[in-house]
């Protein structure tokens, strides 16, 4: 009960201070910020992502492409032309007539695009392209599938692709047949074919026992997240559930729950490491410290209590900032926020928006809970806020980058439990998330450890700190 009261007393003077209040502000303001950057990407860009749902050219395209053609005409009479930049000028020639004729856009990326690059290849190769044309002709999307659908089954008669090939090419191809991905030029399409490419890398690293990104043997633990890979991309076409990281996303709401965490918690950071680096420093400079030590209370209570106050602080802003975040998110943005998906005993499950954003807050904050200890440690040890602020602060900012460096020039396995290498711990929380510190930093040999591993670091480091400011604070004089 004197710990609760302690602590008590603790908040009350925390939440009465004209710093926190501050902080407070600038948090909302941070939030505020990333929305106001976001709204102006939107801006910027909806000139730029124009999408032509039928697919046909416009005015300005035909005469490009007149124009191009006539170009390459006139290209075609050079004698002097060699036989590489030839062969490179026939191709495009018969490509931008192909698109002039049928009435194509030449900047889509669609079915009929792909069409006209294997009729192209076709005619150089001198192979009948009557019934590519007609599928041309007809602009029959469905004609098209079934079409790739022959096309494949005659590779695996000639033995050019194993059964699994096959198989797998299969499945893409009844896919695309049935989310009409690559039909039209929209931008449902865009992330569609993003997840086919993702779901084709897994089905090639399964097939062939090599992780095509980094060509290597894939290990049990790798061929069953390659498995999930499949089923959650599935999940996401049947569902109709978008990728944050789609590499064309136009889902602005996305793009603001992307980079809010990033922003808000850096403030936040800042702010507990202010008010955990004078948490002692500022009570022995200012001798209030000595009201506590002529009561009856123990030390380690009144160090216990300032402790719980901090993580009930950073507990109680974290809350505030995420839920303020999802209430931005759902009044400026139309569009539906990221839907969290994960494989459970092999079935798909999801996490919704609002729970997932306020979870996600909290796992980015696990780190504020240690530098906070660190802040207060130095702030024990040394007796001066100054240099317990400014060093746990200078740490918090530069560590990303100092360990960036040293992970590049150090391959020695002791690098991976410097504590630094072990604080995101968003990726293996929640692995299938897109992650602005990942996309930043990028993962290696020193950060690509377990969750078990990497909380084990941590908790050491928190009891070494813990230790250090408990036995300062209880056998240094403080009156």
């Amino acid at each position: 009960m004197k710990i609760f009261k302690l602590f008590i007393d603790e908040n009350i003077k925390t939440w009465k201070k004209l710093s926190t209040k501050i902080m407070i502000i600038a948090i909302i303001l941070s939030l505020f910020a990333v929305l106001a950057l976001v709204k102006f990407m939107e801006k910027t860009e909806e000139n730029h992502l124009v999408y032509n749902s039928d697919n046909s050219a416009g005015e300005n395209e035909k005469e490009f492409l007149e124009r191009e053609i006539e170009f390459y005409e006139s290209q075609l009479k050079n004698e002097k032309l060699d036989e590489e930049t030839r062969l490179v000028t026939e191709r495009n020639l018969e490509m931008y007539k192909l698109y002039l004729e049928y009435d194509i856009s030449p900047y889509n990326n669609t079915w009929e695009n792909e069409l006209v690059d294997y009729i192209v290849e076709q005619k150089i190769n001198g192979q009948n392209t009557d019934e590519t044309l007609a599928l041309l002709k007809n602009k029959n999307y469905n004609n098209y599938i079934e079409y790739q659908k022959k096309l494949l089954k005659q590779q695996l008669d000639n033995n050019t692709i194993s059964e699994q090939e096959y198989n797998d090419g299969l499945t893409i191809l009844d896919l695309k047949g049935k989310y009409e991905i690559g039909k039209n030029n929209d931008q449902e399409s865009y992330w569609k074919r993003n997840i086919i490419q993702k779901i084709e890398n897994a089905q090639n690293s399964l097939r062939t026992g090599i992780n095509k990104e980094t060509n290597k043997l894939i290990n049990a633990e790798e061929k069953k997240d390659f498995e999930d890979s499949i089923k959650l991309n599935m999940y996401r076409l049947e569902n109709n559930i978008p990728d944050s990281n789609n590499g064309s996303n136009t889902n602005y709401r996305m793009r603001f729950e992307l980079l809010a965490p990033m922003f808000s918690i850096a403030v936040i950071s800042i702010a507990i490491i202010v008010i955990a680096g004078g948490t002692i420093s500022n009570e022995i400079s200012t001798g209030t410290i000595k009201f506590w030590a002529l009561t009856p209370n123990k030390r380690w209570k009144i160090m216990t209590a300032k402790l719980l106050s901090i993580l009930f602080y950073i507990i109680i802003l974290v809350l505030i900032t995420s839920l303020l975040s999802v209430f931005i998110a759902n009044v400026f943005f139309a569009e539906d926020g990221e839907t969290y998906l994960y494989c459970q005993n092999g079935e798909v499950k999801e996490i919704g928006n609002t729970l997932y954003t306020i979870e996600y807050y909290f796992v980015k904050a696990i780190p504020i809970v240690i530098f906070a200890l660190f802040a207060v440690m130095l702030s024990t040890i040394t007796r001066n806020t100054a240099v317990a602020v400014s060093f746990s602060v200078a740490l918090y900012i530069g560590n990303g980058i100092a360990m960036q460096i040293i992970n590049q020039f150090i391959t020695k396995d002791w690098v991976k439990f410097i504590p630094f290498n072990n604080l995101n711990l968003t990726t293996k929380i929640f692995p299938n998330a897109t992650d602005m510190t990942s996309m930043m930093f990028g993962t290696n040999f020193a950060t690509s450890t377990s969750l078990i591993f990497s909380l084990a670091v941590l908790g050491v480091c928190a009891f070494l700190m813990l230790v250090t400011m408990y036995d300062s604070f209880n056998k240094r004089d403080i009156i």
